[in-house]
């Protein structure tokens, strides 16, 4: 969807350089897998994460969470969020890379913008049950560098249970909330384009980060 900006006057490949790309790309995917096993927060923070905090205040978003593929990408680990409890599940939880609305954007590669998450089957309830919340619209994009998709993205708006002590039970329709209370808005298409622009433009980022390690050069 965002594709590289081609040359505004004519090149020609210099042939000793285009030689060493594979080699250049194959170490990249050789850093990134190593920084994913050891040091999996290197990758984002900084800038990708500036960048990041930008768009979610564009979208109004509740909070966002970096999620990067670790464990052979079984498993989907949060290595940043900038919510309220984001020290109680960054860093330790773990998703399975195949569960949740997460999981599908994962391995399909595919975008989802999703409203009224909570009644959503697909959905992965373990952590919303763990902190207190409901998630009721998310957004969740790819995180492509080093030649593959490595994370995703999330944005969302939440419902948090603590704000509603009349509530019984984890409601199950909009009609098991109270009459007075007023839903968070749905996330639009303009709201996910960009956040795909930011993921595309985070993942450049990192890719430029990597060749730096590679290279021993500073960004």
């Amino acid at each position: 969807m965002y594709n590289h900006m081609s040359s505004p006057f004519s090149t020609f490949a210099d042939p000793e350089l285009a030689a060493l790309e594979e080699k250049l790309a194959l170490r990249r995917q050789q850093f990134a897998a190593h920084c994913l096993r050891e040091k999996p927060t290197a990758l984002i923070e900084g800038l990708p994460v500036w960048l990041t905090q930008a768009i979610l205040r564009s979208i109004r978003a509740d909070e966002s969470s970096f999620w990067l593929a670790t464990d052979e990408s079984q498993t989907l680990l949060p290595v940043w969020n900038n919510g309220p409890d984001a020290e109680r599940f960054v860093g330790s939880f773990r998703l399975p890379s195949t569960q949740g609305i997460t999981g599908f954007v994962f391995t399909s590669g595919m975008a989802a913008c999703e409203s009224e998450v909570c009644f959503n089957q697909l959905q992965n309830r373990e952590l919303d049950h763990t902190l207190g919340v409901l998630t009721w619209a998310m957004i969740a994009v790819p995180l492509t560098f080093a030649g593959a998709t490595r994370g995703v993205i999330t944005a969302v708006r939440l419902i948090r249970l603590s704000e509603l002590p009349e509530l019984t039970r984890v409601p199950m329709s909009r009609d098991d909330f109270p009459a007075a209370y007023v839903l968070p808005p749905a996330f639009s298409l303009q709201d996910l384009s960009s956040l795909e622009a930011a993921a595309s433009a985070v993942g450049r980022i990192i890719e430029h980060r990597l060749t730096s390690w590679v290279l021993g050069t500073e960004e």
